[in-house]
């Protein structure tokens, strides 16, 4: 397992851990790093008509520990691989416990049908990872965050 601090420390200098194969953990920083300036966030007119239908309850880290392991399963229409393996798993588990990690769910009919999860640090929101079983689940996720964001300052 990473060290908490260790992943702060990394976090708070603009890197990000990743499994790339068996048991093989990788450091990344891009340049540029993707930014979603919250002032400047769109939300698309059919996309504001499911939230305002409410077909999803939002929850925040009501099960993180299922959010995390449904990023991993997700299908992402490429080699099948993932990025979260055990260690990363687990890693993130006890940034949760610490109050660090955080996940935004999406919930329907007492169901998970998507969410996103990601890394509470000085201010900033990095995002990690996110799934959806249900169209829309992930991106009414996306809204409430940028909205509880947005609230915070």
């Amino acid at each position: 397992m990473l060290p908490a601090d260790l992943l702060l420390s990394a976090y708070a200098n603009g890197w990000f851990p990743m499994a790339v194969g068996e048991g093989e953990i990788r450091w990344f920083s891009p340049d540029p790093r993707g930014i979603f300036p919250l002032d400047h966030f769109h939300i698309p007119p059919r996309l504001a008509r499911v939230i305002r239908q409410g077909t999803f309850t939002i929850e925040i880290n009501r099960s993180f520990d299922a959010v995390i392991r449904a990023c991993a399963v997700a299908d992402r229409n490429d080699d099948g691989g993932t990025w979260i393996d055990q260690e990363i798993y687990e890693s993130y588990l006890a940034l949760h416990r610490a109050g660090f990690a955080h996940s935004v769910e999406a919930w329907r009919e007492g169901r998970l049908a998507g969410g996103l999860y990601g890394v509470a640090l000085g201010g900033a929101f990095f995002g990690e990872s996110m799934f959806h079983d249900v169209t829309d689940a992930t991106k009414v996720a996306l809204v409430a965050l940028v909205v509880g964001l947005t609230a915070r300052g």
